[in-house]
């Protein structure tokens, strides 16, 4: 990492922009957008979405101004208007001053001004922009601040302040607060080489009007952690949620903050109408920080500050009180809400002991596995497939590489970053293809939309994660070894598809002249496809995709052809939801496509395979599963050790979590590794396997 400077970290960085480009047949500014969606939402956890609502336009209309915006966000729960200004330079670095922050602070100000003076009525009904603009008159009653965020590879100015406060901006009678959050590319350059964490929240209660937070603590032995239990004020809870926003929320369980769920309207009627009883019938919430500041009093110990304090269940309570005083002016007094809340240790385990906490924490809507961004066994066998399994050379290509799956956030950068030369990172770049890499939610994208649900998949990355993790986990509780090599090649293929899908659809022309929506496009386009080919009687050869590394061209003209049917759908003027971004979440959006006529050409027909070849090579490679996953646990049982097997025993007695059968089989694993029994049976392996899983909350 020594040798990997910022100079060179740009370098690359926008390379690997334009690389990007490239593939995608997309402007090198849009995958920059792109970029800093991602940024933004995974790595600072500043908000939950971002849309590409693209507009620049210059006047010398006394009417409209001036205005620029690359992406926003309307975030009804806490009443706030993100817009983003994504200012892509791949030419030498300039300095960003304070002009350049407000000149483009005021580009996007405009654009909020020009829609509510009208710029946008009568616009085109399929532009995102327009939509958004609808959104904005509708909910501008409520709309009480503007996020400005400027994204550059630029950097700032050495003389440029620490912060830089805007105006509120005064359009007619009404008031908007205007925030400004700057990345310039030295704070991505930072971002990446530490390996994604976020800057450190401080939060003293005093600068809440809070003296300090009432506390006892548990008298718990742990290596790990230490527990409080704590009667937080309500309107503490509500004052610090309008603060930070998503960065409270531990980006392992995406809440879906809003009041119109059956549980949030009670949640906000007990707040309204009852709320001394609000801290009888709720829950409560659970917490994590790094560490807490206590002061004893004469009432007893006091919490006074916080550092990176995240609530990991409870998000939607803590929601609901901001949106009760933002939404109906709520007084929160006498408002309180009990707290569990957990001080981790440095030497733990920080994101499996938090995924254990959240998964076994108390909860009003229940948090399932599927909204952890966890450590499922599933992503463990993909990421180690991913890292084996070279794929066939590509055409043209003369270095076989591998699909990286990113299954921690940055581990791609992260291993670039360790190396020290510039050869060594070409290399490195050669072998792992930065248009290769893939992360849990594309995964969840890609398998979606060929499973004919690209309903789910227009929802967003985060939404359709957790549809997609909910049936990936009943389908590995069923049967762990029908994901193997085949369905990891077939999952690569798949990848290879909605990418060139992508393509294909960014060089139509009827895209060209009317950009939007290509992200619900694609998915609907390869659903459909795949539903065609279900009514031929045969099934798609993936196989064939995963040797050439590439979409045979006779399947192009059948792409081009369902993606303007899917286009001409989504633009029906007779469609039952106006806004095209909702009427694709919608199953009736599907089952209007599906009844659409579709005919296949001969030449794609001519490539599908019978289904009983595919059945036949999904038997085998699910026994070769099969018999490596035995020699794998039966591994793992091996190097745990003597003393492991001897604790698990013990604490599982003593906690009653282990039947006399499965304190027995502990036994067995002993004599095993102490070669007194010379081999253990395969339901001694699975059983033995299953109690590991049991007691991995009590034992690491």
């Amino acid at each position: 990492m020594d040798g990997y400077l910022l100079e060179d970290f740009r370098i690359d960085f926008i390379n690997d922009i334009k690389a990007q480009a490239i593939t995608d047949s997309d402007y090198p500014e849009d995958v920059f957008v792109d970029e800093c969606k991602d940024i933004l939402i995974n790595d600072f956890g500043l908000l939950s979405d971002l849309t590409h609502t693209y507009v620049d336009w210059k006047t010398n209309n006394n009417k409209f101004r001036n205005m620029r915006l690359d992406a926003s966000y309307l975030e009804t729960s806490i009443n706030t208007l993100h817009l983003l200004y994504a200012d892509f330079n791949d030419g030498g670095v300039q300095p960003i001053n304070s002009e350049f922050i407000r000149d483009k602070a005021q580009l996007l100000e405009n654009f909020f001004t020009n829609v509510l003076f009208g710029y946008f009525d009568g616009a085109s009904e399929s532009d995102p922009t327009t939509e958004l603009a609808k959104s904005i008159r509708r909910h501008i009653d409520s709309i009480k601040k503007l996020q400005v965020i400027i994204v550059s590879t630029n950097l700032k100015s050495s003389r440029l302040k620490t912060t830089i406060e805007l105006k509120p901006l005064e359009i007619g009678t009404k008031t908007f607060d205007v925030d400004l959050t700057l990345l310039d590319i030295e704070g991505i350059y930072h971002t990446k080489m530490a390996g994604a964490q976020k800057d450190d929240i401080f939060i003293n209660t005093a600068d809440f009007g809070v003296d300090g937070i009432p506390c006892i603590k548990a008298q718990i032995e742990s290596k790990d952690y230490e527990s409080y239990l704590a009667v937080v004020p309500g309107k503490f809870l509500s004052d610090i949620y309008l603060k930070y926003n998503a960065r409270l929320l531990e980006s392992n369980v995406r809440s879906f903050l809003n009041t119109r769920g059956e549980i949030n309207k009670g949640i906000l009627n007990t707040i309204l109408n009852d709320k001394e009883k609000f801290f009888a019938f709720n829950n409560g919430i659970a917490t994590t920080a790094d560490s807490i500041e206590v002061k004893n009093t004469t009432n007893g110990p006091v919490i006074t500050s916080f550092k990176n304090l995240q609530i990991i269940n409870g998000g939607q309570t803590t929601a609901s009180l901001a949106s009760a005083v933002l939404e109906k002016n709520a007084d929160l007094s006498g408002i309180y809400v009990q707290m569990k809340l957990s001080i981790i240790n440095e030497s733990a385990d920080k994101a499996e002991l938090i995924r254990l906490i959240s998964k076994y924490a108390n909860k009003q809507n229940k948090v399932t596995n599927a909204d952890l961004n966890s450590n499922h066994p599933f992503y463990t066998r993909i990421e180690e497939f991913s890292r084996k399994i070279k794929a066939p050379l590509a055409p043209n290509s003369t270095v076989q590489s591998i699909w990286f799956f990113e299954r921690a956030r940055g581990q791609y950068d992260q291993s670039k970053m360790k190396l020290k030369t510039k050869k060594e990172r070409d290399v490195y770049e050669l072998q792992n293809p930065k248009a290769q890499k893939f992360t849990k939610t594309d995964l969840a994208k890609y398998i979606n939309a060929d499973a004919m649900r690209p309903y789910d998949v227009s929802w967003g990355a985060e939404v359709n994660m957790t549809k997609f993790q909910l049936l990936m986990e009943k389908e590995w509780d069923k049967s762990k070894d029908q994901f193997n090599e085949v369905y990891y090649k077939d999952l690569i293929s798949k990848a290879i598809i909605f990418k060139k899908i992508e393509q294909l659809i960014s060089d139509e022309e009827w895209y060209i002249n009317n950009k939007g929506y290509r992200a619900q496009l694609v998915p609907y386009t390869f659903s459909k496809f795949m539903y065609a080919i279900s009514k031929t009687g045969k099934v798609f050869n993936y196989k064939k995709v995963w040797e050439q590394q590439a979409l045979p061209d006779e399947y192009f003209d059948d792409l081009k052809k369902i993606a303007k049917n899917c286009y001409d759908v989504f633009n029906d003027p007779h469609r039952p939801y106006l806004n095209i971004g909702e009427y694709a979440k919608r199953l009736v959006c599907w089952e209007t496509i599906k009844a659409k006529p579709c005919s296949l050409s001969e030449a794609t027909i001519g490539l599908l395979i019978d289904k009983e070849d595919k059945d036949v090579e999904n038997r085998l490679a699910f026994k070769e599963q099969r018999f490596n996953s035995a020699i794998s646990s039966e591994i793992d049982i091996y190097n745990r050790g003597i003393d492991y097997w001897k604790k698990v025993k013990e604490v599982g007695m003593q906690l009653k979590e282990l039947n006399p059968y499965e304190c027995q089989l502990c036994d067995y694993a002993i004599k095993f590794i102490q070669q007194i029994y010379r081999s253990l049976s395969k339901k001694q392996v699975k059983d033995l396997s299953a109690i590991i899983n049991k007691m991995s909350q009590y034992i690491n």
